[in-house]
């Protein structure tokens, strides 16, 4: 006699085999392994919207390069000369500040999307947010945190009635925005499309590289409260205003969605 639980354990192994045999390739059956490889690579695949995202970046990238030309190549060149920064400050043309605005975009642009990445690799995902969603709020984030030292330079520089120095100092530490935009660009496209171990290189390349810049960003902020002949407690101040207690009111705010 059968009764109702053999007849449920039936019906379940039939719908099993039933969907594994179904969805597998043509002429083959799928096993309950290869259908939870088949359904994990569905679910880490990266979305069909990330290659024209990438594909409109590089075209983006590949017109400022063009129209730009040695004004664009003067942003690598500041990154790592103190003095080509400051004639960049003091020019202050309508084309270089076409510039600049373009690369600020930019940065947003390419680190939106690499938050976007690295949350999908470590599944953290704030608010519980996927997808479009979530890239829209790292760009969010992203220029509320820009407009956020913006407003925090101007107040600094208006308590301590410095304000040009603070501006320019703030000119500098952009730089290394910019810089991060563009680089990270081909990484991210190597971090996307490739797989296994090779993609976890690229990830420690991408994460190192951000680190390398990170540390090159404090560097000049150092270097230039030295050029400008600002005292060790004016520096300290600077630090602790425009570097640690941005990242560190960011970082609680965070500590607290996740």
């Amino acid at each position: 006699m059968i009764t109702s639980i053999d007849a449920l354990h039936v019906t379940v192994d039939t719908v099993e085999s039933f969907l594994f045999v179904t969805t597998g390739p043509a002429g083959k059956a799928l096993t309950p392994e290869g259908g939870i490889n088949l359904v994990h690579r569905a679910i880490t695949a990266p979305p069909d919207w990330f290659f024209v995202y990438i594909l409109v970046l590089f075209g983006l990238f590949a017109w400022i390069r063009n129209y730009y030309g040695s004004i664009f190549i003067q942003t690598f060149e500041a990154s790592i000369n103190f003095q080509v920064t400051a004639r960049m400050f003091k020019d202050n043309s309508v084309l270089q500040k076409q510039l600049d605005n373009f690369l600020y975009g930019f940065y947003f642009l390419s680190t939106a999307l690499l938050l976007v990445v690295a949350e999908r690799k470590t599944e953290i995902f704030p608010y519980h947010l996927q997808g479009m969603g979530l890239y829209l709020f790292n760009l969010g984030l992203l220029i509320g945190t820009f407009l956020f030292r913006i407003v925090l330079v101007n107040i600094s520089g208006f308590i301590f009635n410095r304000i040009n120095i603070f501006r320019e100092y703030l000119y500098n530490t952009f730089i290394f925005n910019k810089l991060t935009g563009i680089i990270i660009l081909p990484l991210l496209l190597l971090m996307v499309y490739t797989k296994g171990h090779l993609q976890d290189v690229f990830h420690w390349i991408t994460l190192i590289t951000v680190v390398l810049i990170l540390g090159m960003r404090i560097t000049r902020g150092i270097i230039f409260t030295f050029k400008k002949g600002v005292l060790l407690f004016y520096l300290f101040l600077y630090l602790c205003a425009l570097e640690i207690v941005p990242l560190a009111l960011l970082y609680k705010w965070l500590q607290g969605i996740l």
